[in-house]
């Protein structure tokens, strides 16, 4: 049987059906789990301590990245599958799928230390996951494809939060908060019927072999850039994000049902923006849409600021999910452009950690001030901020480099 990573549409096919699961995961995650402890009457130091916290497997993929570079992982349980990348896939998988079980028994505040290290368990599980698909997506995409094979990853992972994000807000009032970790029990088992289809040479090309050497081409200056480009939009959109549904729920006054509504869709912004990236890749340098990228998610965060309402928060969660997929969308094909393919998963790894860093900083400095200040002044402030990114873009225009000769020259079956 051929590998469904062999054709084009098998490959977009894959990749947007596993972060379509991510995306069901996110719709949690990134939705409803600071309502969920709030709830339960958490406090804000308790929020960002979780939120900090969070983020560090998703730092430690560099690790991941580089391990599943050198090792393989032979199969050794039922669901770990062949090859070199699919059974860290799946590793990553059943540590979900665990994780989200037990925390179905967790009380998250009165147990909140037990309640912490679980929905660790399950973040690292997802950092396996994420990082080792990124890899395979290095390992099996010929270049000219990398805008195609994203903007399938946040179109996948954007249609996960639309469909679960509503429907998990009316579960919840229906049949309360743990009908959300039997259904992500159920989908992390999904992506194992693909998994079972993807057939990885036995032996890696030269062009793919791991190389210490690789490492030397993060000491440029263009790296530098990136990493700065990184963590300030990072600490922007992801600061940013991490509040929009507690300030629709507690600025605003919504319902749970109308967060769900409200973040659904956002994800449709988020297709949408996923789609227009994709589209415009064919007309606009990636400099280009960058600079468009960066002007228009501080208009968002200045308007959420200071025109949200109820009544017209539909209208700017849209163009705020429009603008988190285009921020996404930009910063992750830079990466995967700078990324050599000796060590695929473990450099793409490296520049996702460094926009993790810049994740965590922004995730914990925001949900811990909600108490203290103002939403408005929050979004604001982060508006401001996120305007640094245009320099750093415009350097890293004018001394845009080559990509390394290991990703230029290497050929790739289709």
């Amino acid at each position: 049987m051929n590998s469904i990573t062999h054709n084009r549409n098998g490959r977009l096919f894959l990749f947007g059906f596993l972060y379509f699961v991510q995306g069901a995961m996110l719709a949690y995650v990134l939705v409803f789990n600071n309502l969920y402890l709030r709830a339960f009457g958490a406090t804000a130091a308790q929020l960002s301590l979780l939120n900090g916290l969070l983020v560090v497997p998703f730092i430690l993929k560099i690790g991941i990245g580089l391990l599943s570079d050198r090792y393989g992982l032979q199969r050794k349980l039922p669901f770990f599958h062949h090859g070199h990348r699919v059974p860290y896939i799946a590793l990553g998988l059943l540590m979900i799928n665990m994780g989200a079980f037990a925390a179905g028994f967790v009380p998250p505040v009165t147990m909140y230390p037990l309640f912490l290290v679980t929905a660790l368990f399950i973040a690292f599980g997802l950092a396996f996951y994420d990082t080792t698909a990124d890899g395979l997506a290095i390992d099996v995409t010929p270049a000219k494809e990398y805008n195609l094979i994203q903007g399938a990853m946040v179109i996948g992972r954007s249609c996960g939060v639309i469909l679960l994000a509503a429907i998990y807000g009316r579960l919840i009032n229906l049949f309360g908060w743990q009908i959300i970790f039997w259904i992500i029990t159920g989908l992390t088992l999904l992506p194992h019927l693909l998994l079972w289809r993807i057939r990885e040479p036995k032996q890696r090309a030269p062009t793919h072999a791991f190389d210490w050497d690789a490492l030397r081409n993060l000491w440029r200056p263009q790296i530098g850039r990136l990493t700065l480009y990184a963590i300030i939009y990072s600490v922007s959109v992801y600061g940013a994000n991490a509040i929009v549904t507690l300030f629709t729920n507690e600025g605003l006054g919504g319902t749970l049902v109308q967060v769900g509504d409200v973040a659904a869709l956002g994800s449709v912004g988020m297709l949408l923006g996923g789609i227009t990236g994709t589209t415009l890749a064919r007309r606009l340098s990636i400099w280009q849409q960058g600079m468009i990228t960066v002007m228009i998610v501080s208009v968002a965060l200045l308007l959420i600021a200071f025109t949200a309402t109820l009544s017209n928060i539909v209208f700017i969660i849209v163009l705020w999910g429009f603008c988190l997929a285009s921020a996404e969308l930009v910063y992750v094909t830079l990466a995967m452009k700078t990324t050599d393919r000796r060590m695929g998963a473990g450099q793409f790894a490296i520049f996702m950690a460094i926009s993790n860093v810049g994740t965590g900083i922004g995730q914990a400095t925001t949900t811990g001030l909600i108490d203290t200040i103002e939403f408005h002044w929050i979004f604001a402030s982060l508006a401001l901020l996120n305007l640094l990114a245009l320099p750093l873009l415009m350097a890293m225009r004018a001394n845009d480099e080559p990509p390394v000769t290991a990703v230029s020259q290497l050929p790739i079956s289709h």
